[in-house]
């Protein structure tokens, strides 16, 4: 009895009971990874619990009250904000996460609400640990020696913790590795759970204050044999990097002849001798990369963490141009992020506009939106980088912004180089996310938001309409731009914001006669609703290009940030039918579109939101270097691949997910166990790829290296 009135005996059952609601609910009581969160419990109830003895007793059990107020606190925070945003929460991005969270207090209560059974859970255990501490715990000091001894005990047992995870397996995406490499608190809070996640959040943040950074020597990237090969590919000839020779166009291959055949290289001409028998010949295509010595970085840097990112990037296969490279060169470029867009929306008599731009367009049958950390921010992020965001720890579109990272080749700074005039806009807050301090560091020094430039729509009564009209942010902003070609345009969105309501949507509420009659719920007809003015805007747009001459020399591209995962279940009813969860319900609409296009290009490969970048750079014949962006040139040969925050991935035979283990195969598809390691390496390594180049501000070295060319 004494020991269950102990601290330390206190603490264990205290974090057992925590831990063991969280996983019911999130995973069931059979999923998951329930005794690795059970034994790290124990470890660190017994290790606080230990601390806490060690305290006068009034002080302890202040300490204690305080700490039972914070962990419970932290478990709750992680349940609503993970029902409301479908991913959790981090504390290395306080800032920016907590901020989306407090704006949408509405939300909230309906994410408390949805989790109600485990919220009354844990008040119950706030008064019940109160009452305990205060009436029945005992709070006695014990000799040094027991200390000494219990300290002992604890190191024992975590060293069997960590030998119990590594017979788990040390493949990518194993508890083992999750515990040895912090990508993800999505998938930490999965397999080891949330408080093992928050420490190791917390390790993360005291890091990142004290100026560290995450040693990607000690965790360097996985081997393997191959990384998106196309079929064929190794046949191509590249002139590699590492040479003294530069990265020209290479030579046409001869298909068949029977006599020699004189080639003139960099010309569309072909000149023969002698030759008697017809001759077949196709060009090959550059590889798009830069004209740099990759090799020569250790001249630049003696960071080992750079240098091993640098080596990987070297020795990664790039994509090459193709037929539709330069298809928009020198065109207008419109980009649109459309706030919680999903393509389900699309209908040819309620919105003719995106029926008509995703169907006359490029009309990718295979495209995702994945749910990245930060939601639009990070959707922003992948979307405007080609990258992937950080799943947990910092947003990496703010941390760019404070560190005023180099990104050569987004958009705003490749078409900069290239001449032309950069404008971005956004119908919210302009400083929301810190935009005012990432978007000059993506090439958009003429950023207007609400606030700093661009008008805000009022109520007739007065009072700031939420949310704001994407058609009136575009009446506002197309005279600025018009006459200015070649010009480049950056919108995010805001009219399909959650909620998805008539009371609060000022744009479902706006367009609420246009839906009254469709057989859907009222809050699917909400949705609906407010991405209508998307629509509109979208109409008002093609109108002003036609008017002002230009919509053949102008293409837009169409992408939303995420799906409407505050209620997954609209998606399901557009569809008709229940969405599978991990990868089907991300399944979207990307729009590539001109009204130069004299017909549609339909693409069956698998692609997602970080491919739209090199896609669109090669569209526009823009150079870049395929080698450093996460995402792929959707229109190159390289086959198709699509990242889940969770390192799930789907390949053009089957799919892998993550967090079952699970590999779902095409009809006629087998996949051996050398090959899904070997891609689930790929994608590992895609991912800390990218959080690299974000953190170490790779491109920054790229850019002295092409200075010291």
């Amino acid at each position: 009895m004494k020991a269950v009135k102990s601290p330390e005996g206190f603490f264990t059952v205290f974090f057992l009971i925590n831990e063991l609601i969280f996983h019911i609910t999130r995973y069931g009581i059979t999923g998951g990874y329930l005794m690795n969160k059970l034994i790290f419990a124990l470890i660190l109830g017994l290790s606080i619990g230990l601390i806490v003895s060690a305290l006068p007793k009034k002080p302890g059990k202040v300490v204690s009250i305080v700490l039972v107020c914070l962990f419970v606190i932290y478990f709750l925070t992680q349940l609503i904000y993970s029902s409301v945003f479908a991913n959790y929460f981090s504390l290395s991005a306080t800032g920016g996460v907590a901020g989306q969270a407090l704006d949408y207090v509405t939300t909230i209560w309906g994410g408390i609400l949805a989790e109600a059974v485990p919220f009354i859970l844990y008040l119950l255990i706030i008064g019940a640990s109160i009452f305990y501490i205060v009436k029945i715990s005992d709070f006695e000091r014990r000799s040094a020696t027991y200390y000494l001894v219990f300290a002992g005990f604890l190191a024992t047992g975590m060293f069997y913790y960590v030998i119990i995870l590594s017979y788990q397996g040390d493949e990518n995406n194993s508890p083992y590795s999750v515990f040895k490499k912090y990508t993800s608190v999505e998938m930490s809070i999965q397999k080891l759970g949330v408080l093992e996640s928050m420490f190791r959040d917390g390790v993360y943040v005291f890091q990142d204050k004290s100026g560290g950074a995450v040693n990607y020597t000690d965790t360097g990237f996985e081997h393997e044999v191959y990384y998106e090969s196309a079929p064929g590919a190794e046949e191509k000839v590249y002139v590699n990097n590492t040479t003294e020779d530069s990265l020209e166009e290479h030579q046409y291959e001869v298909l068949s002849t029977e006599e020699t055949t004189v080639v003139e290289q960099n010309t569309e001409e072909v000149s023969t001798e002698d030759t008697e028998e017809s001759t077949e010949y196709i060009k090959t295509s550059y590889a798009q990369v830069l004209d740099i010595n990759l090799s020569q970085m250790s001249n630049i840097t003696d960071n080992e963490s750079i240098l091993e990112l640098n080596s990987y990037i070297n020795s990664s296969t790039p994509t090459y141009t193709n037929d539709y490279t330069g298809m928009f060169e020198g065109y207008n470029m419109i980009f649109i992020t459309a706030e919680g867009f999903d393509g389900s929306v699309i209908d040819k008599s309620r919105t003719p506009e995106l029926y008509k731009m995703s169907t006359e367009g490029f009309v990718f049958k295979n495209f995702y939106t994945p749910l990245w950390y930060g939601s639009t921010l990070g959707g922003e992020y992948a979307n405007m980088t080609g990258l992937m965001p950080k799943n947990g720890a910092y947003l990496s579109m703010e941390k760019i912004g404070y560190q005023k990272n180099a990104m050569p080749f987004t958009l705003g700074n490749a078409l900069g180089r290239e001449g032309y005039n950069v404008f971005a806009y956004h119908n919210n807050e302009y400083t929301y996310y810190d935009r005012d301090v990432s978007r000059p560091v993506l090439g958009y020094e003429n950023y207007k938001g609400v606030g700093n430039g661009l008008p805000y729509e009022n109520y007739q009564g007065g009072g700031l309409m939420w949310p704001q009209s994407d058609a009136f942010m575009e009446e506002n902003t197309f005279k600025e731009y018009a006459g200015k070609e070649p010009f480049h345009v950056y919108y995010m969105t805001v009219s399909g914001h959650l909620e998805y309501n008539f009371g609060g949507n000022a744009m479902s509420a706006k367009n609420q006669d246009k839906v009254e009659n469709l057989h859907y719920s009222d809050k699917t007809k909400a949705y609906i609703a407010c991405q209508m003015e998307f629509e509109l805007m979208l109409e008002e747009l093609n109108a002003d290009l036609e008017k002002a001459g230009i919509a053949d020399k102008t293409f837009i591209v169409i992408c939303g940030d995420h799906v409407p995962y505050n209620d997954m279940s609209i998606l399901d009813e557009l569809e008709g039918r229940p969405l599978e969860t991990t990868f089907e319900c991300y399944r979207n609409t990307l729009i590539i579109y001109s009204a130069s296009m004299e017909e549609p290009v339909r693409v069956t490969k698998p692609c997602s939101s970080i491919d739209i970048l090199p896609t669109v750079l090669n569209l526009m014949n823009v150079k870049y270097d395929s080698r450093m962006i996460a995402g792929r040139d959707i229109m190159s040969d390289t086959p198709g691949l699509v990242m889940m925050p969770d390192e799930s991935f789907i390949t053009e035979g089957y799919k892998y997910d993550a967090a079952a283990d699970e590999v779902i195969a095409n009809a006629g598809v087998t996949v051996s166990d050398a090959e899904l390691e070997n891609m689930k390496s790929a994608v590992s390594n895609r991912f800390r790829m990218a959080a690299a180049i974000c953190e170490l501000d790779y491109y920054k070295y790229v850019e002295e290296l092409m200075e010291d060319k």
